[in-house]
């Protein structure tokens, strides 16, 4: 997932209410950093999800992996990179990097399907929305 350019990076701190008895973000915390970071990178391409949804358009999530590497404690700035990984058809592979300070933190991918909300079964991603979602090329050093 490294290699591909993010398609955005979103910030966020670590609250108490993150943290277990340990003083470090529970892993249940981390796919909830990563939905809300998957939120904010569909507002900066398409303006908003509600775009989506407009078109009778939602992005479910069929299957996700998350990778612990180190711990994120209280008041850490989490950096979310957000990385389109595959774009089929009717489904959307999305790969997650989080660092503090650049040590990194925990990498996941969530593998969403577009889900027709008037159909109740897949749809395909339209493609003005396919355009904006286009994985990115590898990062420039």
């Amino acid at each position: 997932m490294a290699d591909a350019r993010p398609v955005h990076v979103h910030r966020v701190r670590v609250r108490p209410v993150d943290c277990d008895r340990r003083g470090a973000v529970h892993a249940s915390r981390y796919p909830v950093f990563f939905e809300a970071a998957m939120v904010e990178a569909l507002r900066s391409l398409l303006g908003s999800y509600k775009e989506l949804e407009k078109r009778g358009i939602d992005l479910v999530v069929a299957e996700t992996s998350v990778r612990y590497l180190n711990p994120a404690r209280f008041d850490d700035l989490l950096r979310i990179a957000v990385r389109v990984r595959t774009l089929g058809t009717t489904t959307l592979t999305v790969g997650f990097d989080a660092d503090v300070d650049g040590t990194p933190i925990a990498t996941a991918w969530h593998r969403y399907v577009s889900f027709g909300t008037p159909q109740l079964r897949s749809t395909p991603i339209p493609d003005e929305f396919r355009r904006a979602l286009e994985p990115r090329g590898p990062v420039r050093r």
